[in-house]
């Protein structure tokens, strides 16, 4: 044994006894189990988020036997992790990201190999990075599909897609997506978290909970959990620590149930090998990538908000200062790169600039539904200035209906102006919203349901910018209108005397005592007997997998 091996061990030895007594006091969630039966589907948005989030649960799932698949949304051909740094997705130039994406796929491949996958576990769609969210906000029906300014050009680009040559549109997307799930018929979906910094992650858990709402005549529906990646000061500390616990951000503590699962030490080593087959990623950021490894994986289960027959409260506070925010470990590593941090350092600075007098972020989103109309307010932590622009999207779902056939409204608004109101790009009348009045730092808007479609679900999302520059946002919400209240919508009339004296937006009401089983959340699954767990000891090792590299340093417990 070397001098060096041996001070290495001694190190580790005492790192552990050091953080020990903190990491037994860790209180441990409750446990996410796998059972007879299972299928599970991973929907990752870039090659790398699948083993970052799950790549212990894979191993268990194919330990155990189970189906398990990992569908790419994109190809990961715009760096995922450099958009944590800047506002706007940083763009490289065409032809480096039409390199990037075949060699990100063969790093998917092989590290999903490592796993204990074959290839044919595998499926990708090949949607523009970067992209994905720009698509669910504007790219339906007779709008022209989104253009990629890294492919160059409008379609899947790629001959291995599911696809090839699927339009970069919402409905392209959705059929993709539908066709997966259909295929596949998971009973364990795991999906990003709404609230992620990337915006590839929570388009794909748009276009995920858009797709099983089309679905709801198909049953089983599947479990639904999502995965917290990127965020621009998470997960903490920044380093490699296998002995911890992963913990979630701590502004996701409300609205989120967390559930855990617990990797053998072999599994911990494993997910570590796989991840750095991700080389391109791996050697630019590996103190980032390596603070994933955790001996916990971290899966959160967000119900819907329940407004039966429309009617309903809901205040909703946002605690995410760190957006755009980047921490020192994130940047230290950034500075390290010749390329693209010079070009990276430069946006950063130029947003920074543009900025100057105009930062801000809100704090609370304030819901209200009588059964006719709906009542949204925004709150900011400081009055808006007069070049922010307030951008409010509400997208209603009915089964019935073809997603991209139901209104997508979308409001405009700045500080004492006109408001615009459209349906994708067709221009509505400004009146069909009531802007009530409010303070400098609150904006309150009431739509009429009927406006949206009548819908069973309605997706809300907000963003405040500076022209096209984001300031903040809100993840998107999902409410579920569907059901009957017993509560009686008030007379059509009475909408005169909310706009005369605008009411603050109550609190929620406080939970009744159950008179009754409740019905299941909305990613609960709708088997009447939940699946009994397949309780087994972990003995097996993971499926075989490529021979020994450099990349099966082990990991020293």
């Amino acid at each position: 044994m070397s001098g060096m091996t041996l001070r290495r061990r001694i190190m580790i030895l005492l790192a552990v006894a050091a953080v020990l007594p903190s990491l037994q006091a860790e209180a441990a969630m409750p446990p996410l189990r796998l059972g007879d039966g299972d299928r599970l589907l991973i929907l990752a948005p870039h090659p790398t988020d699948g083993i970052l989030a799950a790549g212990g649960l894979i191993q268990e799932a194919l330990a155990l036997d189970l189906p398990v698949h990992v569908c790419f949304f994109t190809m990961g051909d715009n760096h995922e992790i450099h958009s944590l740094f800047t506002r706007q997705h940083p763009n490289p130039l065409p032809g480096t990201a039409r390199s990037m994406a075949p060699r990100r796929q063969i790093e998917a491949i092989t590290a999903a190999g490592q796993l204990g996958l074959s290839s044919d576990q595998l499926i990708f769609l090949g949607y523009p990075d970067g992209g994905t969210l720009n698509i669910w906000q504007r790219h339906w029906r007779s709008i022209p599909p989104f253009h990629s300014a890294l492919t160059g050009g409008h379609a899947v680009p790629y001959e291995r897609a599911l696809t090839p040559g699927s339009a970069y549109a919402g409905e392209d997307i959705l059929d993709d997506i539908m066709e997966v799930l259909r295929d596949i018929q998971p009973t364990l979906l795991l999906v990003p978290h709404p609230a992620d910094h990337n915006a590839d992650h929570r388009a794909l858990y748009l276009f995920a909970r858009a797709a099983l709402g089309q679905m709801t005549s198909e049953e089983p529906a599947p479990r639904v959990l999502t995965c917290p990646v990127h965020f621009t000061q998470w997960p903490e500390p920044r380093r490699f620590q296998p002995l911890r616990h992963a913990a979630p951000p701590y502004f996701l503590h409300e609205g989120t149930t967390w559930l855990e699962f617990g990797l053998a030490p072999f599994q911990v080593t494993n997910k570590l090998a796989a991840i750095r087959r991700h080389h391109s990623q791996f050697r630019a950021f590996p103190a980032y990538l390596e603070s994933f490894v955790r001996k916990t994986e971290l899966f959160g289960s967000i119900p819907d908000l329940a407004f039966p027959g429309g009617i309903g409260t809901a205040e909703i506070t946002d605690d995410d200062v760190s957006r755009f925010r980047p921490d020192d470990t994130l940047q230290e590593e950034l500075a390290r790169l010749s390329e693209p941090w010079s070009a990276l350092a430069g946006q950063q600075a130029a947003e920074t600039q543009a900025l100057a007098g105009h930062d801000n972020h809100f704090v609370m989103q304030t819901l209200s539904g009588d059964g006719q109309y709906l009542t949204l307010g925004f709150e900011w932590a400081s009055p808006l200035s007069a070049a922010s622009t307030v951008t409010i999207h509400l997208f209603g779902q009915r089964a019935d209906t073809p997603f991209g056939d139901m209104p997508k409204i979308t409001m405009m608004t700045a500080l004492h102006q006109h408001m615009a109101v459209h349906d994708l790009d067709t221009p509505l009348p400004s009146h069909i919203v009531d802007r009530l009045p409010g303070g400098d730092n609150e904006l309150i808007l009431r739509v009429p349901y009927a406006r949206l479609g009548t819908p069973d679900r309605l997706f809300i999302g907000a963003q405040l910018s500076k022209g096209h520059l984001p300031v903040d946002w809100l993840p998107w919400r999902v409410l579920d209108l569907s059901g009957t209240s017993v509560e009686t919508p008030p007379h059509p009339d009475s909408t005169a005397s909310l706009a005369a004296h605008p009411p603050v937006l109550p609190p929620p009401h406080p939970p009744a005592p159950a008179a009754s089983t409740p019905p299941p959340a909305a990613d609960a699954p709708r088997s009447a007997t939940p699946p009994v767990p397949r309780l087994i000891p972990r003995v097996r090792l993971p499926h075989a997998r490529p021979s020994p590299s450099e990349a099966d340093d082990p990991v020293f417990w």
